[in-house]
């Protein structure tokens, strides 16, 4: 009885777990909206753990592609 409460946990941990490891967001993934910038709200769902301070290079508040595309840049370095 006690192994029946126990995998649906378990389920959740793996589904939680895999969601964390998932690649972040390609650019035109990200920008949901389709005006060309990853704004804060697209950013958070982007799955790029970096702060979007450090990416945002000129100070407008959103990136465009290239300040975005430097998270993938960098890991592949």
């Amino acid at each position: 009885m006690k192994l029946l409460k126990i995998i649906p946990a378990a389920m959740a941990i793996l589904l939680v777990s895999g969601a964390a490891l998932a690649e972040p967001k390609k650019f035109k993934d990200a920008d949901t909206n389709g005006d060309g910038m990853v704004d804060s709200t697209e950013f958070a769902a982007s799955g790029i753990k970096k702060a979007m301070k450090s990416l945002d290079t000129d100070k407008n508040g959103s990136l465009s592609k290239s300040e975005y595309s430097v998270v993938f840049d960098e890991e592949c370095e």
